[in-house]
């Protein structure tokens, strides 16, 4: 019971500061494709060996010692992230992601969502955070262990690569200048509330066998302003309005994934061709 109370608690601190994130940012996208045995092979010269380099750091070497290893077309899985892990996903976020392997068509492949059952029946044997002393490790080991989940949920479905994604939304009420009226009976009756809601999103898209990341993209809704009258439920509108602008930054998401996924095919191309891969 504290341990799922301290994971909604770290997940809500971290959807905010995804959020900030995501606004400072606004919509945007970006790609990688870099070799790690050339990333590796330059820290080398500077080290005098690969192997003094491994020595130095070895944890450090272990994560950059992955390559880009994803062809198109691709079966690319959707994960979303929620306050407690892999979560379904809504059916208008699937739509968004619907229309978008439409608009990329068959070259591309297909985007299959990462079952939360398929990735629990993968997974052997969760980790075990240290639920007393530190909640923000046991909230980070918590995080590593739902990418964990994901990318053994993904093996299991057969999947070439997994976009990990997560929302949030938040809502403030203020009041407008009708207000005033809430001293009489009609302040009942008029929308003496604004509503702003604003929606955030961000998605990671990973190599399920070797976990390279091949990109990153995230999106900000707009924020539409909702009246509501004094007798109405302001928390709930709030809650309603705070889930419709992370429907909505999901939307927005998605197009600048598409936009992800299209330079990734272009850059994977010219690095193999300048390469020679097959």
């Amino acid at each position: 019971m504290y341990a799922n109370t301290v994971l909604k608690a770290a997940g809500q601190k971290f959807a905010g500061a995804v959020a900030l994130v995501a606004v400072l940012a606004a919509c945007e996208h970006s790609i990688q494709t870099t070799s790690g045995s050339d990333y590796l092979a330059a820290y080398a010269a500077t080290e005098g060996s690969a192997a003094e380099a491994a020595a130095t750091d070895a944890e450090i070497f272990e994560a950059a010692n992955v390559e880009p290893q994803l062809r198109f077309p691709a079966r690319i899985g959707l994960a979303r992230i929620g306050s407690d892990g892999l979560a379904p996903i809504p059916a208008v976020e699937a739509e968004a992601w619907r229309a978008l392997a439409e608009r990329l068509g068959s070259g591309y492949g297909e985007f299959v969502p990462v079952s939360p059952l398929i990735a629990a029946l993968a997974t052997p044997e969760p980790l075990q955070p240290d639920y007393r002393n530190n909640p923000w490790s046991q909230y980070r080991k918590s995080l590593a262990q739902v990418v964990r989940e994901v990318r053994l949920g993904a093996a299991r479905q057969h999947l070439d690569a997994v976009l990990i994604y997560e929302t949030s939304g938040t809502a403030a009420d203020t009041s407008n200048v009708l207000a005033v009226t809430k001293l009489a009976l009609i302040g009942f009756f008029l929308p003496t509330e604004d509503v702003e809601a604003q929606g955030a999103a961000q998605a990671v898209l990973v190599d399920v066998r070797n976990g390279y990341t091949y990109g990153m993209a995230s999106a900000v809704a707009e924020k539409p302003v909702q009246r509501i009258t004094t007798s109405g439920n302001t928390s709930a509108v709030r809650r309603a309005a705070a889930q419709a602008a992370g429907t909505r930054a999901v939307a927005a998401l998605t197009g600048e994934v598409e936009t992800m996924v299209r330079d990734l095919r272009l850059a994977l191309a010219e690095q193999r061709a300048k390469t020679g891969a097959q």
